[in-house]
C-alpha cells in the first residue's frame, strides 16, 4: 500500500472509528473504561489519539475526548482546532462537548449512545452517529462492565466467608 492510498484509508471514517474502537481496547486493558477518541484535521489526517485516562492519571476530566483535544492542539500549537472531525466510541458527555465547542470542531462522530439520559449543553448539530461500529464499541463496554461486575461479586463472597469464618 502506497502512502497515498494509506492516507486516503485512515482519511475515512471507517478507518478513524476502527482507531478509535482500538484506543478504546487499550484503555480497557489498562482498567479504564473502555472509551477512544481519534482527531483528524479537516483534510483527515491524524493529528492525535486517546484512550480514558481518568484512573491512571487520577484526573476526573481524563476523557478519551479530552486526553485528543490537548494532544492535537499541542501538535498543532493552537487551542482552536477548527473543523477538526473527533471520532469517538462512545456518545461523549456534556463535559466533552463542551470542550468540541470552544475548540471548534466539526460535528463529533460517535459510535454507542450512552444509556443514561443527558442533556447536551450544545445544540445536537455538534453530534452525528456512525452507526457502523456502534455494535462493537457498545460490546467493548459491556464486556468491561460484566468483568468489572464479575470482579466484584467474587470480592463480595471472599469478604462474606472470611467473616463468616472469623466468627466461628
Amino acid at each position: 500500500m502506497d502512502q497515498s492510498t494509506t492516507d486516503s484509508w485512515l482519511a475515512s471514517n471507517r478507518a478513524r472509528s476502527l482507531l478509535a474502537l482500538v484506543m478504546a481496547a487499550e484503555a480497557g486493558a489498562c482498567d479504564e473504561v473502555p472509551v477512544g477518541a481519534l482527531l483528524a484535521e479537516p483534510q483527515g489526517r491524524i493529528i492525535a489519539a486517546a484512550g480514558n485516562r481518568c484512573v491512571i492519571a487520577s484526573d476526573p476530566i481524563g476523557h478519551a475526548e479530552i486526553g485528543a483535544l490537548r494532544l492535537g492542539a499541542a501538535r498543532i500549537n493552537n487551542y482552536r482546532l477548527i473543523d477538526a472531525q473527533l471520532t469517538v466510541t462512545l456518545e461523549p458527555c456534556p463535559l466533552c462537548l463542551e470542550a468540541a465547542a470552544m475548540a471548534r470542531l466539526a460535528p463529533i462522530q460517535y459510535a454507542a449512545l450512552r444509556e443514561l439520559p443527558s442533556k447536551p449543553i450544545q445544540p445536537s448539530r455538534m453530534l452525528q452517529q456512525n452507526l457502523e461500529h456502534a455494535h462493537a464499541a457498545g460490546a467493548v463496554l459491556q464486556f468491561f462492565f460484566a468483568q468489572k461486575r464479575e470482579v466484584l461479586s467474587s470480592e463480595r463472597k471472599s469478604v462474606l466467608l472470611c467473616k463468616s469464618k472469623g466468627e466461628e
